[in-house]
């Protein structure tokens, strides 16, 4: 049998957030394959499959900017099923690889996670696809250990409020509001962001 498809990759576009999956053939032709973001047309990433490399991928990150290489061995890729890709700089993610039922079961996943925490009950939309990738990063942020309570647990409930994701810590019951109304604001959610804990009586979602 005959293999078309080196392998599956998604991206978050860097200017819009929505994620989109994308076959890597063996055979296209070209020397380089450009992924867009089928909303807004944004050049998401180039694909290029060198001889003694395999696929090298060249992608930036939507958060700080850096720009990401990835070197993929075709050998390895027979036995990769699904794998998240991060920016070497700042750890965030911004895409996977894989076999294309696999990364579309994880983002089939990720959705009904957010959909679990977000409160008013509303269906996912492409609105929303924005406020997603917050609470990716958020509970990437939070593994890490790179969010503190005033009482200095990393322990924290999330739940999303209209265009902001609250955290509850775990320990103490002190709640922090981060914003997300667009782009902008999904910047900001990176290693040294700054948050303000407030007792319960005093929370406001803005």
């Amino acid at each position: 049998m005959l293999h078309t498809i080196a392998s599956s990759v998604a991206f978050y576009c860097q200017r819009c957030g929505k994620i989109h999956i994308f076959d890597i053939p063996y055979f296209s032709g070209k020397v380089e394959n450009i992924i867009k973001c089928d909303n807004c047309s944004h050049k998401i990433a180039s694909v290029s499959l060198e001889r003694g490399k395999g696929i090298v991928i060249v992608t930036y990150c939507g958060v700080c900017k850096t720009k990401n290489v990835f070197e993929y061995p075709f050998e390895s890729l027979n036995k990769k099923s699904f794998e998240k890709i991060f920016c070497k700089e700042d750890g965030f993610e911004i895409g996977y690889i894989g076999r294309w039922e696999s990364i579309a079961e994880f983002l089939d996943y990720t959705r009904a996670e957010y959909e679990s925490i977000y409160s008013n009950g509303d269906n996912f939309s492409d609105s929303q696809q924005i406020l997603l990738e917050a609470v990716n990063r958020v509970h990437d942020l939070a593994e890490m250990g790179a969010i503190n309570c005033n009482c200095n647990s990393h322990r924290f409930r999330a739940f999303v409020e209209d265009e902001s994701i609250v955290l509850e810590c775990k320990n103490c019951e002190n709640y922090a509001v981060i914003s997300v109304k667009n782009a902008n604001d999904l910047k900001k959610i990176k290693k040294g962001m700054k948050l303000k804990f407030f007792k319960p009586e005093k929370l406001k979602v803005k």
